[in-house]
C-alpha cells in the first residue's frame, strides 16, 4: 500500500484561533503536518512551535513562505492583514486557508481572488459552520426539497458572557466584519441560488453602553431580502450569560429545519435546584468537529491540486458585501440596495 505524503502546512498567526488551528493540524489530522509557524510578536511563534513539536518558527512571513517543502499556509492573523498575506502566499505558489474575513473591502476581496486564481492555488475561507454536522444536515434537507421553498431564514451568534474585553481595543464594525460575517455566509449557504437584494441593519452598544460614543457596537439585528422572495434575519450579541449560542433556522413552504443548540449534550440534570443543562462556552469546543473537518477538507484539496470543497474566495466576497451593506445601513439608518 502506497503511503500518502502529508501536506506540509505553515501557520501564520499564533494567537488564539491560530494556535487552535495549529494544534488541529499537528494533533488531529493524519494527512497533514505542521512544519513552520510565523508570528511577528517576539517569541509567539517559537513558544507555540515548542508546544506543538514544530522545528521551525519565524517572525517574518517571507521566511516562512521560503520554508523547504511547504505546500500550504493557514492565515490566522488579525483581519486587516489577511489580504496582503494571502496575495503574498499565492505569489509564492502556496495553497491558502484564510480565516474570515478574507478582506475588509470588495476591492481587496477581488485582489485576493485574482491572486489565487492567477497562481492556480487552492483558496478556502474559514466559515466553519458549513462543516458542523447539524448545519450540514440542514443544508442536505433543503437540497432534498424536504422543506419546500425557503421563505424565512434565521441565523444568530451570541458570544458567551460575561463580556470582559476592552471595547477600545476592538476594531470598529467588528460585529459585522468578524461576528455576523459567519451568519451572512450561513444565510447565503442555506438559501442556495438566491441573491441578496436589500439589507437593513440596526446596531447599538447594549452590553457596554459607556463605549457607544466611541463607535463600539456589541448588539445587532440585520434583515436581508433575497431575489427569490425569501427574507432572512441575522442577529448578534457579545454577551450571552448562559453560554455560546449559535443557531440557524429555515422555514419553507413544506416544512422547517432548525440547527444548533447551546446545550453541550442531551444530558439534563434534575436536582434540588431544579432542571439544568451544561452549555457551550467556547467556539473551539462547540465547533471542534467543524474546525477539524474544514482543515481536513483543505488538506485533501491541496493534495489533489483541486479547488476548495468548502467556502471559496467568492463565498467570502458575497458575505463581505452584506457586511459592508450593514455598515452603510447603520450609518445612514436606511435600507441598502445591493447591486
Amino acid at each position: 500500500m502506497t503511503k500518502i505524503k502529508p501536506v506540509n502546512v505553515g501557520l501564520i498567526g499564533a494567537g488564539r484561533i491560530g494556535s487552535f488551528h495549529g494544534e488541529t493540524v499537528a494533533r488531529r489530522l493524519v494527512d497533514a503536518e505542521l512544519v513552520a509557524i510565523a508570528d511577528p510578536a517576539s517569541g509567539a511563534a517559537a513558544k507555540l512551535a515548542d508546544r506543538l513539536g514544530v522545528d521551525a518558527s519565524y517572525t517574518d512571513v517571507t521566511e516562512l513562505l521560503a520554508h523547504p517543502g511547504l505546500d500550504a499556509v493557514i492565515i490566522a492573523t488579525p483581519a486587516r492583514f489577511h489580504t496582503n498575506i494571502l496575495v503574498q502566499a499565492a505569489e509564492a505558489g502556496k495553497a491558502i486557508f484564510c480565516e474570515k474575513p478574507m478582506s475588509l473591502t470588495l476591492e481587496d476581496a477581488d485582489r485576493a481572488i485574482a491572486a489565487a486564481r492567477g497562481a492556480g492555488v487552492t483558496l478556502q475561507v474559514g466559515f466553519n459552520r458549513r462543516w458542523d454536522q447539524a448545519f450540514a444536515e440542514g443544508r442536505a434537507a433543503i437540497d432534498a426539497g424536504k422543506i419546500g421553498a425557503p421563505q424565512l431564514i434565521r441565523s444568530l451568534t451570541r458570544d458567551p458572557g460575561p463580556f470582559g474585553a476592552d471595547p477600545g481595543k476592538i476594531p470598529l464594525w467588528t460585529i459585522f466584519y468578524e461576528t455576523l460575517i459567519h451568519d451572512f455566509d450561513t444565510l447565503l449557504w442555506l438559501n442556495p441560488g438566491a441573491k441578496p437584494v436589500e439589507v437593513f441593519a440596526m446596531a447599538d452598544a447594549l452590553v457596554r453602553p459607556d463605549a457607544r460614543e466611541k463607535g463600539f457596537l456589541d448588539t445587532a439585528v440585520v434583515s436581508i431580502r433575497f431575489d427569490n422572495g425569501s427574507v432572512a434575519v441575522a442577529e448578534a450579541n457579545f454577551s450571552a450569560l448562559y453560554g455560546y449560542d449559535i443557531r440557524g433556522e429555515v422555514f419553507g413552504s413544506g416544512g422547517m429545519v432548525t440547527m444548533g443548540d447551546v446545550r453541550r449534550s442531551s444530558l439534563t440534570l434534575f436536582d434540588k435546584d431544579g432542571v439544568s443543562n451544561d452549555t457551550w462556552r467556547r467556539d473551539t469546543d462547540h465547533f471542534i468537529h467543524g474546525y477539524t473537518a474544514q482543515l481536513a477538507s483543505f488538506a485533501n484539496a491541496v493534495r489533489n491540486r483541486a479547488l476548495a470543497e468548502g467556502p471559496t474566495g467568492i463565498d467570502a466576497r458575497n458575505a463581505l458585501a452584506i457586511a459592508l451593506a450593514c455598515i452603510e445601513s447603520v450609518s445612514t439608518k436606511q435600507p441598502v440596495i445591493l447591486k
